[in-house]
């Protein structure tokens, strides 16, 4: 029987690790990925509780190659509004990744290109190997940049640097997705995962109301005027002073214990 296309675990601590599992295929994503793993890894993670951050990664020394070629070449047969309506379908499961309400990483080894490097872009945090390569390879064979990352990658490193890259078609790698502010942290390739899910399990100590609020206003701000920013924020800065977190917070602050979130102290020790 195959192997499955996908794996996805939930540790203790509350961290779904989500693995596409195709590495003879660099992790291209199939049809079957596209239908099934991830809309079922989005529901599991939308509705479980105890999952506090995701992390998404590609095993054997790739993240992700991309839509897989012969699912595109199905899909040139069919009628338009058929071809529409399957990418309206992922672009909708790419949006729900995006807007999920919990901390989301992408631990990047290897090849993150075209589809792979929209679904690296769909997470908040973004984590890679030395030998993480990425690229806009739509514009090679033809195509627009999709799977919502003409959305996010602009809101990253602004709109020029997305035009040259998409117009260009020219790969780079991990030193200048550095720069451009894409990758947040650079570990080894045999240590990555284990890197990326121990910064989510660092994350799950934290507030997951005020994170879930905190993405939701950030990630709107650029659409908003700052009148209506100002109301989103008095909004949810009401919501979370009346969480347990807070006011614990305020009371070990108060009575000088240690901190109930302290990251400097977590990455430290």
């Amino acid at each position: 029987m195959e192997a499955p296309h996908t794996t996805l675990i939930v540790d203790a601590d509350g961290v779904a690790l989500f693995t596409l599992n195709r590495p003879a295929k660099m992790n291209a994503i199939s049809q079957q990925i596209f239908d099934r793993d991830l809309p079922e890894m989005i529901r599991r993670v939308e509705q479980d509780d105890a999952i506090r951050a995701l992390v998404i990664a590609g095993a054997g020394g790739n993240f992700c190659s991309g839509a897989d070629i012969g699912r595109m070449q199905r899909s040139d047969g069919k009628p338009a509004e058929n071809r529409a309506s399957g990418l309206r379908q992922t672009l909708d499961v790419m949006y729900r990744i995006v807007n999920l309400k919990k901390p989301t990483l992408a631990a990047v080894d290897g090849v993150a290109f075209g589809g792979g490097f929209s679904l690296a872009m769909s997470a908040d945090i973004l984590l890679a190997s030395p030998r993480a390569r990425f690229c806009l390879v739509f514009g090679r064979i033809g195509l627009i940049p999709d799977m919502a990352v003409a959305y996010t990658l602009p809101r990253a490193i602004g709109a020029r640097r997305t035009k040259e890259l998409a117009f260009t078609g020219r790969s780079f790698g991990v030193e200048e997705a550095e720069k451009l502010g894409i990758v947040a942290a650079v570990h080894p390739a045999e240590t990555l995962v284990g890197e990326a899910v121990a910064y989510a399990r660092r994350l799950t100590k934290g507030s997951g109301a005020a994170q879930a609020l905190a993405k939701s206003l950030i990630d709107r701000s650029l659409a908003s005027t700052q009148a209506e920013m100002i109301d989103a924020e008095c909004a949810a800065q009401e919501a979370v002073r009346h969480t347990d977190f807070h006011r614990e917070a305020v009371r070990r602050f108060l009575a000088k214990e240690p901190r109930l979130y302290d990251w400097d102290r977590m990455t430290q020790a």
